[in-house]
């Protein structure tokens, strides 16, 4: 059995519980929480570069 949740303060509160016909109000259980993987992003992002020749000073105030 798999349930998902929210943290909200400091309480779980239990999204989805599919029951078990074994489990009955009342039962004892185990509970492991694991935080859930999810993208950083929801959009997709590329690796901005930045060439070493451009973080040297002189390139930088250089007078063209």
């Amino acid at each position: 059995m798999k349930a998902q949740g929210v943290i909200k303060g400091s309480n779980i509160v239990l999204k989805k519980i599919p029951l078990d016909k074994k489990l009955n109000e009342g039962a004892r259980v185990e509970v492991i929480i694991l935080p859930s993987e999810k993208k950083p992003h929801r959009f997709s992002t590329f690796k901005l570069g930045v060439k070493k020749e451009y973080l040297k000073r002189e390139k930088i105030y250089a007078k063209r």
